[in-house]
């Protein structure tokens, strides 16, 4: 039985080491919250202030017998997971996320971006956050996450430059979309 404990209580924050990182498609995906991430994994830079949403979606339909027409199932016939945040720093890797590597040129540091409506190849995502002293590290990512919306960008010098971006994750093999691991770190998790 819980008991009242306010040592339990997070606030998802991002790690101020970085919190959003991105890797090609089949890399080596972290079992748990604390162990280093493998190397082919880029920090994305800064996330605008509204952080990470992390939304799911499912849809029902009930089945009623004949007799008494009486619900006797109810059936998820869809479930969806999705991840969005706004990267507000402009880098290769975020370009590379945002439109993929072959329309994106690095040359002497300038970067050439070609816009199109083309799928993008799909992603591993790791979104690290800590919660408090007592909680510690809690670590998300999905197997595979496809990009599915560029938000929109205003230009009107008030607002952060940078572009909503949406993913949906894509099931594993057990029809998994997304793992999370909470680690209890002692001293401070920043």
């Amino acid at each position: 039985m819980a008991t009242m404990n306010i040592n339990e209580i997070g606030v998802g924050v991002g790690k101020v080491t970085g919190a959003i990182f991105v890797a090609p498609k089949g890399t080596t995906l972290p079992t748990d919250a604390a162990t280093a991430l493998n190397s082919a994994f880029k920090l994305l830079g800064f996330t605008s202030d509204a952080g990470v949403t992390i939304s799911e979606s499912r849809s029902t339909s009930e089945i009623t017998a004949w007799e008494g027409r009486t619900i006797v199932l109810t059936a998820v016939t869809q479930y969806t997971e999705n991840v969005s945040f706004t990267p507000i720093q402009c880098n290769e890797d975020v370009v590379k996320l945002m439109w993929g590597t072959a329309a994106v040129t690095v040359s002497s540091g300038a970067l050439a971006i070609g816009h199109h409506g083309k799928m993008l190849d799909p992603v591993e995502i790791v979104i690290e956050s800590v919660s408090n002293d007592s909680i510690g590290r809690v670590r998300r990512y999905a197997g595979t996450f496809e990009l599915v919306e560029r938000g929109e960008q205003t230009l009107d010098g008030t607002q952060v430059d940078g572009r909503q971006l949406s993913f949906r994750a894509v099931p594993d093999a057990n029809g998994i979309t997304m793992h999370e691991y909470v680690a209890a770190i002692t001293g401070s998790t920043n």
